[in-house]
């Protein structure tokens, strides 16, 4: 597989390795999973703000 390379800023960069980090959290996908179900149900749910 070739690989290539890309530039990005590093406030891009950071964004990316801390999404990384939530989605390796096990902790932090299960309430992600959670609140998805609650929503699901009706259930007013936290919101995150970027």
């Amino acid at each position: 597989m070739k690989q290539e390379m890309v530039q990005i800023s590093k406030k891009e960069y950071e964004e990316l390795l801390e999404e990384v980090g939530i989605l390796r959290n096990e902790e932090m996908m299960a309430a992600v999973k959670e609140s998805d179900e609650a929503k699901k149900k009706g259930v007013k749910t936290w919101e995150l703000r970027t």
